[in-house]
């Protein structure tokens, strides 16, 4: 066999694990997985061994001409040995402290967190351990009581799951590819007793804004979704922008000068909170546009340190792409990463961002 078909044959395998050990990565039933990972190690591992001590036969030379290089079978029973380690981790890999409940009752709760597209049923890289790690969220968000939530990634009965378990909670927020329920929402939910909704909607970030994509099978048209509020607490108005910014930086950079231009239009006496998956660390130029506008992290408000990891593969901990921006007028600010495991399981691949705020105008 060539070199060029063997270095073809690495790249294919190497491209087919990637995908694999990402479109399975365990937030349940990690046991099973693993013992089918190892065994196919093994089986590969066994051939191996038994081809490099076969007597080289007339018989065995024409038939290794149609068996996969030993290379390419080296290069797959590393792979495997490298996921097999990734999910024995994912299983032993510690949570943080569940979230604790507000201190004082006018702050306000907001919780961000990309809880990673999920369904009920279908194969595993269509489910991404949706029935299991639902339950896990559901546990994290008793625990945190938020008045506002964020989420990025949503489907439609992951938007449904989120309604019944905030029953005294409203939606604002659509599907990115039609408008209406299909793709990935990004959905605010807010304390209805707590807040009067005013004004709300979802702009596209690509033009035209205010249109979903044509055929979304090109690529997504990402979306904010937004919701101004009065708090009934003292009549404050907030305005709340809820995004999930792209993966390139000139399109990051775009995508934030859309949401910077919608809130300018808006009235200068409400207090800003933009909140995210930004896909970027908090470094990147895209980022550097909210510190432009005069919004900061709430974790520089609270003084706790900026651009700790809330994004996790196999709970391995990775760079800090989500956050919450907001103005400086806010004089009280509680800002924790939710990194709880209920049951041993992560209920996504991005940790939450909770912070407690109290503004005075």
């Amino acid at each position: 066999m060539s070199i060029a078909l063997v270095g073809l044959g690495l790249i294919a395998s190497l491209v087919g694990g990637a995908w694999v050990i990402y479109a399975l990565q365990p937030f349940s039933h990690r046991g099973g997985l693993f013992v089918a990972a190892f065994a196919l190690l093994a089986w590969l591992a066994r051939g191996l061994r038994r081809d490099g001590v076969q007597a080289a036969t007339t018989s065995g030379v024409r038939a290794a001409r149609w068996r996969v290089p030993r290379s390419i079978r080296k290069f797959v029973i590393g792979v495997l040995g490298v996921w097999c380690g990734l999910i024995a981790w994912s299983a032993v890999s510690p949570g943080g402290p569940m979230p604790t409940p507000k201190k004082a009752p006018d702050d306000i709760r907001v919780l961000n967190w990309n809880i990673l597209h999920g369904d009920d049923e279908g194969p595993p890289w269509i489910r991404r351990g949706w029935p299991a790690r639902k339950k896990a969220l559901r546990a994290v968000l008793r625990a945190a009581g938020p008045d506002i939530l964020c989420v990025q990634e949503a489907l439609d009965g992951q938007v449904k799951f989120l309604e019944a378990e905030l029953p005294n909670h409203r939606r604002v927020g659509v599907g990115r590819d039609d408008g209406r329920s299909a793709g990935e929402y990004c959905a605010i939910y807010f304390d209805a007793d707590r807040f009067e909704p005013l004004d709300g909607g979802t702009f596209w970030l690509e033009e035209p804004a205010d249109e979903p994509p044509d055929d979304p099978a090109l690529g997504p048209k990402r979306i904010c979704t937004w919701a101004r509020l009065r708090d009934r607490r003292g009549g404050a108005t907030l305005r709340v922008y809820n995004t999930h910014l792209y993966l390139t930086e000139r399109a990051r950079q775009r995508a934030v000068r859309i949401i910077l231009d919608q809130v300018e239009t808006g009235d200068a006496a409400d207090e800003v909170l933009i909140v995210g998956d930004f896909n970027a660390p908090p470094g990147a130029p895209s980022r550097a546009l909210f510190n432009a506008a005069g919004l900061v992290s709430a974790a520089e408000l609270a003084g706790e340190p900026i651009g700790l990891p809330t994004f996790q593969f196999y709970g391995i901990r990775f760079r800090g792409l989500d956050d919450v921006y907001l103005g400086r007028s806010w004089r009280r600010i509680r800002y924790q990463i939710v990194d709880a495991k209920p049951g041993n399981i992560f209920p996504s691949d991005h940790f939450g961002i909770l912070a407690d705020l109290r503004g005075e105008p």
